[in-house]
Parts: C-alpha cells; structure tokens; sequence
C-alpha cells in the first residue's frame, strides 16, 4: 500500500468516526454537581403553519424567553381537536402544573369536546422570595405566558378566547390568582373566561391586589380536607370571586390532601360543560 492511499483511508475512518458521535452536549451545573444534557435546537416557529392539522401536536420553541424553571428551553406543547377546522373557533385549554410545572397539556378535567390544549411552564426564577419552591412575581410569569399565548393565536388564530379555559393545581392555582390581580398591561381576562383553581390559590402572598371585574366570568375552586392541602386559602376563593360578579363555585374534596383527585376530574368536567361552556339560551 502506498503511503498516499495510507493517508487517504485514516481520512475517511476520522470522517466516519466523526458523523456517528451523538449531538453536542453542553454542561449544566447545580451546587457542586454537573450534570450533561443534550444541546436543545430550536424549531422556528414560522415552521408550524403548515403542520395545523386535525389531532396535531405541535411543540412551540421560545429561544428568546429565559429557560423554564427546569432549565430547559422555553416552549409549549400545543394539541389540537381530532375535527380541528379553520373556519371554526375553539376554546383554548391552558394548564399549569403543580411544583416545577411543566409543558405538557392535561385533558383530565374537560367533558367531551373539542378544545385546543396547551402546557404553559413557568419561567426560571420569579420565585416567591419566602419560600424558593413556590412562584412569584407574577408579572413576569405572565409576561411569560402572555408571549407565548400571542405567538400561538399567530399559528392558529380561531381561538375562542370569551369561553377559554385557564387551569392549574397548587403553584398553577398560585399563579392564576396572582396573574388575576395585575393592575398594568393586557388583563389575564382578556384571553380566558373560565377560571380552575385546584388547591391553589388564596394565599397571602398571591392574593395582593384587587381582582378585576370578573362579570360574565366563571370560576371553579377546589381543595382538599386533609392535613397538608390549601383548604385554608384556596376556600376562601370562591366568595371572593363571586364579589368581583363571577359565576363561581367551591368544592371540598373529602379525604384529600394537597392534590387535584381524580375524582374531583368528573365533577370539573359536569361544571364545565353544564354551566361555563354551556350555551345560552335563545331568547
């Protein structure tokens, strides 16, 4: 073998070699720990027109937002009805996880329908300065929200926003009555009517401000009984909303702790279509 050929065979194995190492990682460090995730790439938004379809999952990228309060990219998981058409409006179902949050979409609650549903996380940070583990500063977290709610209604702007739905369990509960209260900027109640507060809410720290006009509004709150739930705040919720003119309800779910139960899911459901989504009557 002459030495040219020698030469040109260690290039091409190098050249193989380097096409079947996994994608670029970077090092994320918590404490004195190091932990290696895979580099994240974001999918341009201008991309996802095309992909709105019936019974699409489509996964919105917000390079330009913080990172979540996981540390991953910002973005939403976005899912549409079966019958999605065009020509037709649709509520959007946002949800707010407990804890860290997440973004990925929960139907458990809604009755039988068509709704477009969306995972909202919360933005590294804008904790509650008292206690790390619980959000806070609640104009940045709908900051947050906001931007990713307009940029959805640009991809996929049928959206019924009078009959949208907004629901969310312990620090999701947290931030929608924060986020009720902002006195400055575009309103939460501009984008939702219909309010869930699952043993969430009515906190000391989440309730500063005055709610606005809730009228034509609704809103269902629940908690549990046992040691270790909301009852205490998330209770007084419901009274509270009804003085602003909401249509507003409580629930007690018995021998529950802090939790969204299972069993609470159907009467949700039972609410939502019977009395928030359910259409007036005809004159």
């Amino acid at each position: 073998m002459t030495l040219a050929r020698l030469f040109l065979l260690l290039a091409i194995s190098g050249a193989l070699i380097a096409d079947d190492k996994p994608a670029a990682k970077k090092t994320a460090v918590k404490g004195d720990e190091k932990a290696v995730v895979l580099a994240e790439k974001a999918i341009p938004r201008t991309e996802l027109k095309a992909l709105v379809a019936p019974g699409a999952s489509l996964k919105f990228d917000f390079p330009e937002l913080t990172v979540d309060r996981h540390g991953a990219m910002a973005a939403c998981n976005v899912t549409l009805p079966a019958g999605y058409e065009a020509t037709k409006k649709y509520p959007l179902v946002a949800w707010l996880g407990g804890g860290e949050g997440g973004n990925t979409p929960s139907k458990a609650f809604l009755p039988e329908g068509d709704f477009i549903v969306v995972g909202l996380p919360y933005p590294k940070g804008a904790n509650n300065p008292v206690q790390a583990n619980m959000v806070g500063e609640f104009a940045k977290i709908w900051a947050y929200h906001r931007f990713m709610l307009d940029e959805i209604a640009k991809i996929i702007p049928n959206i019924d926003k009078s009959r949208s739905i907004i629901a969310g369990f312990s620090n999701g509960g947290h931030s929608i009555d924060g986020m009720l209260r902002l006195s400055s900027g575009p309103k939460l109640t501009d984008y939702f009517g219909i309010f869930v507060f699952a043993d969430g809410g009515g906190t000391s720290y989440t309730s500063k401000g005055n709610l606005p006009d809730l009228k034509g509004k609704f809103a269902y709150a629940c908690w549990g009984s046992e040691k270790g739930s909301n009852k205490p705040a998330t209770s007084q919720l419901p009274k509270t909303l009804k003085a602003k003119g909401a249509t507003a309800i409580g629930s007690e779910m018995t021998g529950v702790g802090h939790a969204f139960a299972e069993t609470e899911h159907p009467k949700v459901a039972e609410w939502l279509e019977k009395v928030a989504l359910a259409t007036p009557a005809k004159k």
